[in-house]
């Protein structure tokens, strides 16, 4: 099922369901307690995630997503990215169910960003594995765990003041510090 449907403003769509291998032209908005399915879609701009929504962008048989922004998400219930390229840093803040188990708050694996991921305050879990990432990590103030593993990182990794503190390894990066600090090589 396909449900895109224009938002208030003008290049901005709304997505509640599924949508396939399909061109956005503008932002991906994903509303209030909305779910929305990615499979192989393309997105020119940036994908936001609203309070409570889930996005998943790890379709079958490797149809991860293209979008030329990255993705901005404020206390969602679960983003889940696999296979994709992002144009632009990952960014999610307060994620994981309030009611019941946490969940899941993030996973990003075997994706592409041209630009930071920074994961904070998120009560669910957060993983991210085999990403290729840019700029920086930073993973502060989970406290659903976190595992970053075997990332390729073009700046640095930071973690702090997750509780309970972070698991990892196998990361190349050109510097890791506080409770990361020893998740990998550090490359000049």
């Amino acid at each position: 099922m396909l449900v895109a449907v224009p938002a208030a403003h003008a290049g901005d769509f709304e997505c509640r369901g599924t949508i396939g291998q399909v061109t956005i032209a503008g932002n991906l908005i994903v509303p209030d307690d909305a779910t929305c399915t990615l499979n192989g879609t393309y997105i020119q701009g940036a994908i936001v995630v609203k309070s409570r929504s889930t996005l998943h962008a790890d379709g079958p048989w490797g149809a991860g997503i293209e979008a030329t922004g990255g993705i901005q998400a404020q206390s969602p219930r679960e983003i889940v990215v696999a296979g994709s390229r992002l144009g632009n840093s990952v960014s999610v803040t307060s994620g994981g169910a309030i009611i019941g188990d946490p969940g899941v708050a993030v996973d990003l694996r075997d994706t592409y960003i041209n630009g930071d991921v920074q994961v904070q305050s998120n009560i669910g879990s957060v993983s991210l594995q085999h990403n290729e990432i840019v700029g920086s990590v930073q993973a502060s103030k989970n406290t659903g765990g976190v595992d970053i593993s075997n990332n390729t990182i073009g700046n640095g990794l930071q973690c702090q003041d997750n509780n309970p503190a972070p698991t990892g390894g196998g990361n190349i990066a050109k510097q890791m510090q506080g409770q990361c600090m020893y998740f990998g090589t550090i490359v000049p």
